[in-house]
């Protein structure tokens, strides 16, 4: 069922190159925007992530693809094909991670003084294999999302609420999600993006063995907040080069090169 998913995830990817449309650069940034793909517009982002800490080395491959339904609708599916975990003292996990599909509505249209609203659905697919990968269990979570322009600033503000999965003798809690991110057109084809990000602990009290994860389900952890900066160059009107730099408050560093490609 996964390897289907895939090929017809891919094959998608694939004819995105014969849709015109324009490249959007969602990336680096992983807060939500209200400015939703165009109608009948399909979108293509591509990345690489590599991240070190003190618990060892994690890479992966995500891709996302965008379609707008109509001028208020857009779904976004988010798979990765590839991820590998080398943690120090563990014996290293390759394989294809977990499927993200969000569904975002534009509720309010942003005029004068006013932001523009929209509301998203998130669901997580569990087609990860192996549990130091992903939980084995489908997440649910909602989102209301602002976006305001000022002049060469574009800013967006989340709130978000989700419903995780338990995964057999492991206690979770519902997440609190909330970010901001802000993006500073610098001319026509650069722009700085920076942001802040967190949730609140996934992994219920004693479900741990004090390194604030499940050493079982690494993915259910505590609490966090990370802080990132990147930039977008706009080579053409359908290619973007993109690349991140994270931190978050467990003390793992990420790096995110990528590319959007639209035709």
């Amino acid at each position: 069922m996964a390897k289907r998913l895939y090929f017809w995830l891919l094959a998608a990817a694939l004819a995105a190159a014969l849709w015109p449309a324009r490249a959007r650069g969602g990336q680096p940034l992983e807060t939500e925007t209200a400015r939703i793909v165009r109608p009948r517009r399909l979108e293509l982002e591509a990345g690489f992530e590599h991240q070190s800490s003190g618990d060892g080395i994690e890479t992966a491959v995500p891709l996302a693809m965008a379609y707008g339904i109509s001028g208020r609708l857009e779904v976004l599916v988010e798979p990765v094909p590839f991820t590998a975990i080398h943690d120090r003292g563990a014996r290293s996990v390759t394989g294809i991670g977990d499927v993200e599909i969000t569904l975002t509505s534009l509720a309010i249209r942003e005029s004068g003084a006013r932001p523009a609203i929209a509301l998203a659905g998130e669901a997580k697919l569990p087609t990860a294999k192996n549990r130091r990968i992903g939980s084995g269990k489908a997440d649910f979570t909602l989102y209301v999302i602002g976006s305001k322009r000022f002049g060469r600033w574009d800013t967006h503000l989340n709130a978000g609420y989700g419903f995780i999965g338990a995964p057999s003798g492991i206690p979770v809690n519902n997440v609190w999600v909330v970010a901001s991110a802000a993006e500073f057109h610098w001319n026509e084809r650069w722009t700085l993006v920076g942001e802040v990000f967190g949730n609140t602990a996934a992994l219920a009290e004693g479900g741990d063995s004090g390194t604030g994860e499940s050493q079982v389900t690494p993915e259910i952890g505590g609490a966090e907040t990370v802080g990132a900066l990147g930039m977008r160059y706009l080579e053409s009107p359908t290619v973007t080069y993109t690349a991140g730099l994270s931190y978050d408050s467990n003390g793992a560093f990420l790096l995110h090169p990528g590319i959007t490609l639209a035709w």
